[in-house]
C-alpha cells in the first residue's frame, strides 16, 4: 500500500505546495512531515482521557455531587446555633416591682414594702443564646434522603462514564478522519507529476505547432486545478488534525503525524451477544435504573414528612449589663416537638407527584433499553456495510497491475513517461479509496464499541 503517513497542520498554514512557475514543494513538505512526532491512536485516547475539557467538566460534576452528599450527611448530627448580641441601649427601660410582689411575711411585712422601680441607664448591653438540638424522629427521613442522594451521585458517575465513552469515540473518529484526509492528499500529490508532464508535453507540442493554443491552455487549467485540489486537501488535513488536538486537550497548533491503522478485524461477537453486553455495560441504561430507585426513595422521604419532628434540645440564655433585671443564666434540656397537623392536602399532593415521577423513571428504563438496542443493531449493520465496501476495495488490483505493465514498457521505451505517471496516479487513487474504506470501517467499529458501552 502506497499510503504515506500524514502531514498535518504544516501543509495547511497558507503554504501552496505547488506552483505553475516554481519547482514543486510537495516533496520537501513530505520530508518535513517525516520528522514530526508520531501520535498513535492509543496515545491520543490516553491524552484525551487525561486532558479533555468535557471529561474534566463531567469529573467536576461528580465531585460536586459527592460534596453535596457529604454536606447532607451532617444533617443527621445535632444542630447547633449560637446567637450573640452586643448593643447600645438608646432608651432607659425600667421594671417596677409592686409592693408585696415578692411575698408578704409576718416578720417583715410585704416585700417590697412599696413599689420599687429599677431603671437601666443608657449603656452597652449584651445577650447570648445557645441552642443544641439532636434530631430523633427525622433520622428515618434523613436516611431516605441520603439514599436518594447516593443514587444521584452514582447517576452522576454514570454520566461521567457516558461522557468518557463519547469522548473516546470522538477521538477515534477524529483520528481516522486525519488518516482519511491524509490519504486523499497523498493521492492528489501522487497525481501531480502526471499533470506536470502533460503540461510539459503540451508546451513542447505547441512549440512544434502540432496542437492548438486552446490545448495548451487546457493543460494549464488542468495543472492549476490539481494544485488547487491539493491546497484544499491540505486544509482538510489541517482542520482534522486541529480537531484531534482539541479533543485530546492540547494546543491546536501541535504538529504530529498519525500512525498506520490496522487491517480490519474479523473477530466480532454475535449481535445477540453485543445487545446483551450493551444492556449490561451502557451507562445510560444503568442511570435509568438508578433513577427508578432514586425516585422511590424520594417518594418515601416525602411520605416520612408526616412524622412529627422530635428532637432532644439543650438551650442556654444569658444577658450582660441589664442591672439584674433579666435572668443572667437560663439553661434547659428537654424534648422539642414540631408538627404541622393540617396542611390542607399539600403533603399528599407532593407525595403523589413523587410517585408519578417514579412511574416516569420506570417507563424511561424501557425506552432507554430499546434505544440502546436500536443503536447496537444500526452500528452492526453499518459495520457490515463498511466491511463489504472494504472487501470490494481490496479486490481492485487492476491499478497495481497496470503500473507494473507500464513500468516494463518504460524500460523498453515503448511508452512516454506521462503514461507511467498516469498509471501511478491511478494506483494512488485506488490506494486512497482503499484507505478511506478502511477508515470508514474503523469509524463504524468505534461507533459499535460506544453502542455496547465499551472503550
Amino acid at each position: 500500500m502506497a499510503f504515506t503517513f500524514g502531514t498535518l497542520a504544516l501543509l495547511a498554514r497558507g503554504q501552496n505546495p505547488v506552483s505553475l512557475s516554481s519547482p514543486p514543494t510537495v516533496e520537501r513538505a513530505a520530508g518535513q512531515t517525516s520528522n514530526l512526532p508520531e501520535l498513535t491512536l492509543e496515545q491520543a485516547v490516553e491524552q484525551a482521557v487525561a486532558n479533555n475539557s468535557s471529561l474534566k467538566i463531567a469529573g467536576l460534576d461528580t465531585v460536586r455531587a459527592a460534596d453535596d452528599l457529604a454536606a447532607n450527611q451532617t444533617r443527621r448530627f445535632a444542630n447547633t446555633q449560637v446567637t450573640a448580641l452586643g448593643a447600645q441601649l438608646v432608651t432607659k427601660p425600667s421594671v417596677t416591682y409592686p409592693a408585696g410582689s415578692l411575698g408578704v411575711y409576718s416578720a417583715t411585712g410585704p416585700i417590697p414594702a412599696t413599689n420599687q422601680t429599677v431603671k437601666i441607664p443608657r449603656k452597652p448591653v449584651g445577650t447570648v443564646n445557645v441552642l443544641v438540638a439532636q434530631p430523633l424522629s427525622t433520622q428515618y427521613q434523613l436516611h431516605l434522603q441520603l439514599k436518594a442522594l447516593e443514587l444521584g451521585l452514582e447517576g452522576t458517575r454514570q454520566d461521567q462514564a457516558k461522557t468518557r465513552l463519547e469522548v473516546v469515540d470522538q477521538v477515534r473518529r477524529a483520528y481516522y478522519a486525519v488518516v482519511e484526509a491524509q490519504s486523499a492528499l497523498d493521492s492528489l500529490q501522487a497525481s501531480l507529476p502526471y499533470y506536470r508532464e502533460s503540461h510539459r508535453l503540451a508546451s513542447v507540442n505547441r512549440g512544434k505547432e502540432t496542437i492548438l493554443e486552446s490545448d495548451l491552455l487546457n493543460a494549464d487549467a488542468q495543472l492549476l486545478k490539481i494544485q488547487n485540489a491539493i491546497s484544499d486537501a491540505s486544509d482538510r488535513v489541517a482542520s482534522a488534525s486541529e480537531r484531534l488536538n482539541d479533543l485530546v486537550g492540547r494546543d491546536v497548533h501541535t504538529q504530529f503525524r498519525v500512525a498506520a491503522i490496522n487491517d480490519a478485524d474479523t473477530d466480532l461477537a454475535t449481535s445477540e451477544a453485543m445487545e446483551a453486553r450493551a444492556l449490561q455495560n451502557r451507562p445510560d441504561v444503568k442511570k435509568a435504573m438508578l433513577q427508578v430507585r432514586q425516585a422511590n426513595y424520594d417518594a418515601r422521604a416525602k411520605k416520612a414528612e408526616y412524622i412529627p419532628d422530635v428532637s432532644l434540645a439543650f438551650s442556654y440564655y444569658t444577658t450582660a449589663n441589664f442591672e439584674n433585671v433579666f435572668p443572667s443564666n437560663v439553661g434547659t434540656v428537654g424534648m422539642s416537638l414540631r408538627w404541622e397537623p393540617w396542611d390542607w392536602g399539600r403533603r399528599h399532593q407532593e407525595y403523589q407527584e413523587k410517585r408519578a415521577k417514579e412511574e416516569q423513571a420506570k417507563v424511561g428504563v424501557g425506552a432507554t433499553e430499546r434505544a440502546a438496542l436500536l443503536e447496537v443493531r444500526n452500528a452492526c449493520r453499518q459495520l457490515e456495510n463498511t466491511r463489504r465496501q472494504l472487501t470490494l476495495s481490496n479486490a481492485n488490483g487492476a491499478a497495481r497491475q497496470k503500473v507494473k505493465e507500464v513500468q516494463e514498457k518504460v524500460k523498453s521505451e515503448a511508452v512516454l513517461s506521462r503514461d507511467l505517471y498516469q498509471a501511478q496516479s491511478d494506483l494512488a487513487s485506488a490506494d486512497s479509496q482503499q484507505q478511506q474504506a478502511l477508515t470508514a470501517f474503523w469509524k463504524a467499529r468505534a461507533d459499535l464499541k460506544k453502542a455496547i458501552g465499551e472503550e
